[in-house]
């Protein structure tokens, strides 16, 4: 069972307004869908159960792109510009410094030695030893981008064709096409 939809008039209708409302129209639709696809992946990045993931939100962005059709939802901290505005995704760790643990949190780290002069001497089989700093310890891989790509595979497109209808009928209705 196909469904069929007749997009004559909407084509008309596109073709007879300006290039400058044309782009206001689709950057408004990309802008919508991107918050769509947003709100899916705030709500994976709070489902992970990382500490302070409220807070951590606010570093998933959506950007619209200036020059070309489309959008991106990204998973990186920004830091606060000269004025100390703008920050988002980053985390104040205990020693009061920020860091940017969402993307971190995304791919995960490796496992994290200190190397300094006071290593540990770690016997292994074969009796050899190898040196080895104090472990501080790795960030495990919480993926919620990932889950996100998977769970909007299929639905952004259906989305974005409403959301760009919508836009385009907005846009007609306040300059003046009915």
């Amino acid at each position: 069972m196909g469904i069929t939809y007749d997009d004559t008039n909407l084509r008309k209708l596109f073709e007879e307004m300006a290039p400058k409302n044309r782009k206001k129209a689709l950057k408004g639709a990309f802008r919508r869908t991107g918050n769509y696809v947003r709100g899916i992946a705030v709500r994976n990045l709070q489902g992970t159960g990382i500490n302070h993931a409220t807070r951590l939100r606010k570093g998933i962005r959506t950007v619209v792109f200036k020059r070309d059709a489309g959008f991106r939802v990204t998973a990186a901290s920004r830091k606060a510009d000269k004025q100390g505005k703008g920050e988002r995704g980053m985390h104040t760790n205990r020693y009061g410094l920020k860091k940017p643990v969402l993307s971190w949190a995304e791919t995960g780290t490796q496992l994290r030695l200190v190397k300094r002069r006071g290593y540990t001497r770690v016997k292994v089989a074969g009796g050899r030893f190898y040196t080895v700093g104090a472990n501080r310890g790795r960030m495990p891989k919480y993926g919620f981008m990932e889950r996100t790509r998977t769970q909007v595979d299929g639905s952004v497109m259906p989305v974005l064709r409403k959301e760009i209808c919508q836009s385009i009928q907005k846009i007609a209705r306040k300059y003046g096409c009915k």
